[in-house]
């Protein structure tokens, strides 16, 4: 089996319990746990103190984590530094958020992770989303290099299908599995790469993107290569097929002569970005481009420091004029981003930032970008964290008229329906 660092197992935790919510899975053990954890973690980061009974409300009507499991949720984050618990008796009355701001929250959970051990069925449910994370994956070719019982297997896979994380498709007469949850677009053409033998193109070409995000796609092709990378002619063509298909889906900025599109890593699925990120994320990458477009492919002057640049413009919410701007940030002002200030000399103008939540928050999510290859608002609820910030009162309002939440569970496979039987009616 595939060996994965327990900050990735960290994360993947966290996907599981977004896809899975309120299911209960009896093959898990404590990965249900770290996966709150760092859910709540995520939303509460940068906020001040935080009423006990607030929390423990939100947490469960946004976040899907029941009361019960608070607080061992909640002492996981406290062992790490995350939190200060403030208690009277063991009744939590407030919670501290202390989590790092710059760093990934699942650094900490991963340290933790290191210290617990995961059951069969966590472990290969791990190493089924690390498969998936990059790639899809022809299903024979998984189970033979993951090396897991099939039994084991088989209901990773069916407890991953019930909570939306793995899907099976059929591609060129070969079963392929894809994740919805990492992939938003254009599964089929996915699956199809995949059956035809090129996941492993695909797998290198994302890897490559995610640390190049917002790449030319005419520097790519002129020079055969991504960031310095080179690229064999079939990755060439498996790029070019990703384009035309929809996989990747690059914006584009008008040139005097040709738009110029550039690349990046395929949009996220539904789990990972809801509808109100879905705005914000076309910003960071209209952001992404327009710097990309000065940093690679200048009229004149190149952008040598393109983070350094986003700072100054989130700090003084405006960048210096040149005569480069008008063409550079069009997008960012069709899309409602900043504007184009003229300035008396001709052809100058200087680009200022519209001062908006959104625009703040996808302005931080392209510095991210370029200093990560992804942005920090992914799982981020801006309605739980108003919530958070208010009295019992405010989120009472919202959860009074929500039926009461039941316990799901994914449906058992035939193997483990007849072994469930079989333990009930003692038969040996």
């Amino acid at each position: 089996m595939s060996t994965t660092t327990n900050q990735a197992k960290a994360e993947f935790a966290h996907d599981l319990q977004v896809g899975l919510a309120r299911s209960s899975v009896p093959e898990f053990g404590e990965l249900p746990l770290v996966g709150m954890a760092g859910k709540l973690a995520v939303n509460i980061r940068g906020l001040g103190a935080i009423q006990g009974d607030v929390l423990r409300q939100v947490a469960d009507h946004f976040f899907d984590i029941p009361a019960l499991a608070l607080r061992p949720v909640l002492d996981i984050l406290a062992e790490i530094g995350y939190v200060d618990l403030i208690t009277t008796g063991k009744t939590i009355t407030s919670v501290i958020p202390n989590i790092p701001h710059f760093s990934s929250v699942y650094s900490g959970l991963g340290e933790y992770v290191g210290t617990i051990a995961l059951t069969e069925h966590e472990e290969v449910a791990i190493a089924v989303l690390n498969e998936l994370r990059s790639k899809p994956e022809k299903r024979d070719a998984m189970i033979g290099r993951l090396g897991a019982p099939m039994p084991v297997f088989n209901r990773v896979e069916l407890i991953t299908k019930t909570g939306g994380l793995v899907l099976p498709k059929r591609a060129r007469g070969q079963d392929v599995l894809v994740s919805p949850y990492y992939f938003a677009d254009s599964l089929d053409a996915l699956a199809s790469q995949a059956a035809s033998g090129g996941a492993s193109g695909v797998q290198r070409l994302l890897d490559l993107l995610k640390k190049a995000q917002g790449w030319p796609l005419s520097m790519i092709r002129a020079r055969g290569e991504i960031n310095g990378t080179k690229l064999s002619s079939s990755e060439l063509q498996l790029l070019e097929e990703m384009v035309a298909d929809g996989v990747l889906r690059p914006p584009s900025l008008r040139n005097p002569s040709v738009d110029e599109h550039f690349v990046f890593t395929p949009r996220p699925g539904a789990g990972v970005m809801d509808g109100s990120k879905r705005e914000i994320y076309e910003r960071t990458m209209a952001i992404v481009a327009a710097v990309r477009k000065g940093q690679l492919l200048p009229s004149q002057y190149a952008i040598k420091y393109p983070v350094a640049l986003l700072e100054k413009l989130a700090t003084y919410k405006k960048i210096g004029a040149s005569t480069e701007a008008a063409l550079q940030y069009t997008n960012l002002v069709t899309l409602r981003v900043g504007r184009l200030a003229p300035l008396p000399r001709s052809g100058w103008y200087e680009f200022q930032l519209i001062d908006t939540p959104e625009n703040v928050q996808a302005l931080q999510d392209a510095i991210s970008i370029f200093r990560s290859g992804e942005p920090l608002s992914g799982g981020v609820s801006d309605d739980a964290r108003i919530a958070l910030q208010r009295d019992e009162t405010y989120i009472q309002s919202i959860v009074a008229s929500t039926a009461l939440r039941q316990v799901a569970r994914p449906p058992l496979d035939a193997q483990a329906r007849a072994e469930m039987e079989q333990l009930l009616l003692d038969l040996r």
